[in-house]
């Protein structure tokens, strides 16, 4: 019978720890948002590229006027970047950036919440201490400091992950004795904050699946197991349904394929290639590559992303878990409830999602960013993987000091790009005068990121990029009909937006499409988030066989 007593976020009421507890919770996230002050503004690739941009025309609905200005995140659901666009475009930038991450800065909260109510610790104080302790470290990691202050969204959609995983921990008894109708309506609600994460950002699909297949492994009767999984399932896939389904609407009456362009060997839209689009530069070669991923991207972190960091934690459970169990298969449990540093179904559930998200990702992406949630969780399946060894309690205790000791020093904090000041606003730029844009279409060619700097353009221009990431005249795609039909349609002025440098690479799709810039009259639209990618205006003329 597993263990159930003693699961409580915090300490007992009067206790003195409590409030110790209160405080952090509180204090967490409001002094975690102070670090955008030290890293300054944002100004990463993907936000220059779509978030800022596909805020922009949600809100605006520009889907009748622009096409691919954000390149292939054009087909991204836009809710989860409109919170921040919305906050960005009222308050002073340093404002927004600031409750930005202290929104992500809940996630110490959620962490300590998953600590406390899983550690077995007799010592309240001791409790919260060490619960408070592994969520910033939690948090603090490699990759986790990268995140913070920046629009990504994966340090967002990690509330609802840990959410879900908070739930089933606090409920798990109910879920182990109660009928099993009330176990599978109850794993529904449970599953939702996964599946609404899931829905604003797909990605999140692998902790949804390690979440699910962690309640089929974690314990009780098959029935039982196959219960809660299900209703668990059911609830994710309500949950995306709610965040995805109307975008998925748009994209199915627009693009015929309701996550255009992914999964289009199954929808065939003729629009994309039959393929499922997704993105496999990182993912692993081989063999030994597969065996020995962790401490491949450990040494050498492009291989899992665009920038440099450094955190040893999942190497360290990498090894760490496999020597646990054949310990613990070769010299047997520990008989004595007072040495159980956690209770066994958290521990078992944590573990087993952990290795079956970490399983997914390492199919399906192999880009670090998405396993942010494992590395937040990571110190804390330390703690429990620790615990499982074959010692006296006081040589567990010792071990898992030094190895988060090592984990809190191995940390090197990436950077996804900040401006070098801080700005007013989140998007500045100085607009050369363009005349009378009433019947003009502004033209985009090549492949860097600047759609963010379309909103500060007049609202009446319509913007068709030509050439992108997506789609490339020489590629043949389906789309490029679309966007020879959008541009033959349009009988007015046409418009150049690009950034320099790029202007070779533009000067073929130009021509597939029958135009032709003047590159003499180029005006500099003065990018003040962004200097080193300062785009160009310039004419465009049609040129007639």
């Amino acid at each position: 019978m597993p263990v159930t007593e003693d699961i409580h976020f915090l300490p007992p009421v009067g206790h003195r720890s409590r409030s110790l507890a209160q405080t952090f919770l509180f204090l967490g996230p409001l002094l975690c948002g102070l670090v955008v002050f030290l890293v300054g503004q944002d100004a990463n690739w993907d936000l220059r590229n779509y978030h800022w941009y596909n805020a922009y025309a949600f809100l605006n609905w520009r889907y009748d006027r622009d096409l691919l200005p954000s390149q292939t995140p054009y087909f991204y659901n836009p809710l989860l970047d409109v919170p921040y666009f919305i906050l960005a475009t009222h308050v002073p930038v340093m404002l927004a950036s600031y409750i930005l991450t202290v929104v992500q800065g809940l996630n110490l909260v959620l962490l300590f919440m998953v600590s406390h109510a899983t550690l077995m610790l007799p010592n309240p104080r001791q409790r919260v201490l060490i619960s408070g302790a592994l969520a910033v470290l939690g948090v603090f990691g490699g990759g986790g400091i990268a995140l913070l202050g920046t629009t990504f969204g994966d340090n967002l959609t990690s509330l609802g992950i840990l959410l879900s995983a908070v739930l089933v921990i606090r409920h798990h008894a109910m879920l182990l004795t109660a009928p099993l109708p009330r176990v599978v309506m109850r794993s529904v609600f449970f599953g939702l904050p996964a599946g609404f994460m899931m829905g604003l950002k797909l990605p999140s699909v692998i902790f949804c699946i390690g979440l699910c297949g962690g309640l089929l492994l974690a314990g009780g009767n098959l029935r039982r197991r196959f219960a809660m999984c299900s209703g668990f399932g059911v609830g994710i896939l309500l949950g995306v349904v709610v965040t995805i389904g109307p975008w998925a609407w748009f994209l199915e009456d627009h693009f015929q394929n309701p996550l255009f362009p992914y999964f289009n060997e199954i929808f065939q839209s003729p629009l994309a290639p039959l393929t499922s689009a997704r993105d496999t530069q990182f993912l692993t070669h081989d063999l030994h590559d597969t065996l020995f991923f962790p401490f491949i991207f450990t040494e050498n972190p492009y291989r899992v992303g665009e920038i440099p960091w450094r955190d040893w934690r999942l190497a360290i459970l990498y090894v760490l878990l496999p020597l646990a169990v054949i310990l613990r298969l070769v010299f047997g449990r520990t008989r004595n409830q007072t040495e159980v540093v956690a209770i066994p179904f958290a521990v078992r559930y944590l573990l087993w999602a952990a290795v079956i998200s970490y399983g997914v990702w390492l199919k399906m992406f192999c880009i670090y960013r998405y396993a942010v949630p494992l590395e937040m969780l990571t110190p804390l399946l330390i703690v429990f993987v620790c615990g499982m060894l074959p010692l006296k309690t006081n040589l567990r205790g010792m071990i898992t000091v030094f190895l988060l000791i090592v984990v809190a020093c191995s940390v090197k904090r990436g950077d996804w790009h900040h401006a070098d000041h801080w700005l007013h606003g989140p998007v500045e730029a100085d607009i050369p005068p363009l005349g009378d844009t009433s019947d003009t279409m502004m033209l985009m060619a090549g492949y860097q990121p600047y759609s963010h700097l379309l909103s500060l353009f007049p609202a009446d221009l319509s913007f068709l990029r030509i050439q992108s990431n997506f789609a490339n005249p020489a590629e043949g795609k389906g789309i490029n009909a679309m966007i020879r039909a959008k541009l033959d349609a349009h009988k007015g002025r046409l418009l150049l937006l690009v950034i320099p440098w790029e202007r070779d690479s533009a000067d073929p799709a130009l021509n597939y499409y029958g135009l032709a810039a003047d590159w003499r009259s180029c005006q500099t639209v003065k990018d003040r988030l962004y200097d080193e990618g300062s785009p160009v205006v310039c004419p465009v003329t049609r040129v007639h066989e």
